[in-house]
């Protein structure tokens, strides 16, 4: 009898990768396939990780690489890694900002499965979502001023990111002319996505609060590309020391003003603290601190900084709303989590008192 053969997961992906690779290089050299890792971590997409070896000619090239894969699962904001494609393509284009370079992309799921798309693999080293980098590993264990250094090291290099003309992204300009401003992103992102991801139930706390920040929108002192999906966990930072290597992750970016991600920024530190019942770390501004920082950094003032605050809880509370069905077991709670309501009535409360 012959014995039946079965191939791992990581033989099953250089198997599908080798060859569709092979045929997008010059002269289509043989490709060999290897170190095919897969993390545990994503909402929005797989992340694989792998060596591709070949020669050109008489030179023997090795790269690291990154498969991006879209997830067969309902992704929060409607994320879609061809959209990340593009706009990281457009950063790429039309600035010096630290992503990551992109070569390959493939619709046709018929490779991986799903569509997907191909990008250098960069060595550095990210903090921890799970468990937080508040409660244990190498953000936590940095000298206070060193984290205080790389926090605003993130900062800084989003804030050119957000110096790039939104024009260059006309694809997620959605039609308008106009510099996007607080209303086109609640409007056109903030209001469409809540409204998949409730799928038809009734959240009077959010409508509510939706309505009541498209109604206040500040007008936009500066508009650009949002990235939306702003934190630590998508910094890379040197492996070594706290110099921003990579920002990554863009798969819901959007246009809007770039206090959507610095609110964001600042938010999700509490979630992943406070939320988590992890003591937050010193080092990492906030409040006043904060403000002050981005407004040296952006060279102009930011009044009503709470308002962007409470658009970020508001963010971050619909993305609890909706059942995922992957890996991270997100599923709907029964009602919503107080930390996350409180919160959003907080910066609401902050914002109408004029703080």
């Amino acid at each position: 009898m012959t014995k039946a053969t079965t191939t791992t997961p990581a033989e099953d992906f250089a198997g599908q990768i080798g060859p569709w690779l092979r045929a997008r290089l010059p002269g289509a050299p043989p490709v060999e396939i290897g170190d095919v890792t897969e993390p545990a971590q994503g909402f929005s997409s797989r992340t694989v990780l792998f060596t591709a070896r070949w020669r050109t000619g008489a030179k023997a090239v090795e790269r690291g690489l990154v498969a991006r894969i879209q997830r067969d699962v309902a992704v929060p904001m409607l994320a879609d890694v061809f959209h990340q494609y593009r706009v990281m393509r457009a950063i790429a284009a039309h600035s010096s900002v630290k992503v990551p370079h992109i070569d390959f992309a493939e619709s046709d799921p018929a490779i991986l499965g799903a569509p997907f798309f191909l990008m250098d693999r960069i060595d550095g080293r990210v903090p921890s979502d799970f468990p937080s980098y508040h409660a244990q590993g190498w953000l936590a264990d940095l000298p206070t001023a060193e984290r205080t250094r790389l926090w605003w090291n993130g900062i800084a290099e989003m804030a050119r990111l957000h110096r790039i003309d939104w024009r260059c992204f006309a694809f997620l300009a959605d039609g308008t002319d106009t510099p996007p401003d607080a209303m086109f992103y609640l409007d056109r992102f903030v209001g469409h996505w809540f409204d998949w991801a409730r799928d038809g139930r009734s959240f009077p706390v959010i409508s509510e609060a939706l309505a009541y920040l498209k109604a206040h929108a500040p007008a936009a002192l500066q508009s650009g590309l949002v990235w939306n999906d702003a934190r630590l966990g998508n910094t890379m930072y040197a492996a070594d020391g706290v110099a921003v290597v990579a920002l990554f992750d863009f798969e819901v970016a959007t246009l809007g003003p770039p206090e959507v991600d610095l609110a964001h920024w600042v938010y999700l530190d509490e979630v992943f603290s406070e939320n988590f019942g992890v003591p937050r770390i010193d080092g990492l501004p906030r409040g006043r601190e904060a403000v002050a920082g981005f407004e040296r950094i952006y060279g102009r003032p930011m009044p009503q900084f709470s308002y962007y605050m409470a658009v970020a809880a508001l963010k971050i509370l619909i993305l609890s709303v909706r059942n995922y069905g992957n890996d991270k077991q997100t599923a709907a709670p029964a009602a919503l989590p107080d930390f996350l309501v409180n919160r959003l009535a907080h910066y609401l409360d902050e914002f109408k008192a004029g703080r």
